[in-house]
């Protein structure tokens, strides 16, 4: 039987590949999850997509390497930093679409324009700085836009999602990308209308019931194993 950590590996490496199959992540771009005992479980320094068990690495909460093969990538502050100031995060994706950088550039933001984002109806604040964020203190002004939001943007950089478990981080990534493409296709044709409260609310009691939630990790899932 799989003990947990072996299991969130697993999970993780699934994730990496969803996101490569659907074209969110390339030579760039890492994942990370909160383990017990103030260790966090990392892709390292190499393409996402193509992370094996094998290439997982484990950190300290200070970005340092305790075990694996590879090297922690560069931006590991902001990762850090996020989990420091957020005690109810679990896991954090990285990662540079085209359309994110372009909301991010334009200063618009993503908006809740379609039901795939309403997820992010509280905002998805701009961190106002295209520099890579390397140092503890880049993390922390990152950590600090994020706020106790569940996506912040990068600009000209990408964007950066967290939530409590893998199955709705690989969700959000998803959505946010999709959410942002569909804003940057309506823009062309005029004005856009966002949900109101009540509709963003409305579809979120209904994604609530659980059953939303597998039929959209059995299609991604399936799209990247058959």
């Amino acid at each position: 039987m799989l003990n947990i950590i072996d299991s969130v590996k697993e999970k993780m490496v699934l994730v990496c590949k969803v996101l490569q199959q659907q074209r969110l992540v390339d030579g760039y771009g890492h994942v990370t999850f909160r383990l017990p005992d103030n260790r966090i479980l990392s892709t390292p320094l190499m393409p996402p997509g193509k992370v094996a068990l094998r290439d997982l690495i484990i950190l300290d909460t200070q970005g340092n390497k305790l075990e694996g093969p590879g090297e922690p990538n560069g931006e590991t502050p902001m990762h850090t930093s996020i989990y420091k100031a957020r005690p109810d995060v679990q896991c954090i994706l990285h990662y540079h679409p085209d359309e994110l950088v372009a909301v991010s550039v334009a200063g618009v933001g993503v908006k809740v324009v379609a039901n795939c984002g309403a997820q992010f109806y509280r905002g998805v604040p701009i961190f106002d700085s295209p520099s890579l964020i390397r140092t503890d203190a880049l993390g922390d002004k990152v950590a600090e836009a994020l706020g106790d939001r569940n996506a912040v943007l990068l600009r000209g950089h990408g964007g950066t999602a967290v939530a409590d478990n893998l199955d709705d981080l690989l969700r959000l990534g998803i959505n946010l990308v999709r959410t942002a493409r569909i804003q940057i296709m309506a823009s062309s044709l005029g004005p856009v209308k966002t949900h109101s409260r009540a509709e963003v609310e409305e579809i979120l009691q209904i994604d609530s019931r659980g059953k939303a939630l597998r039929r959209f990790l059995d299609y991604y899932l399936s799209e990247t194993l058959d």
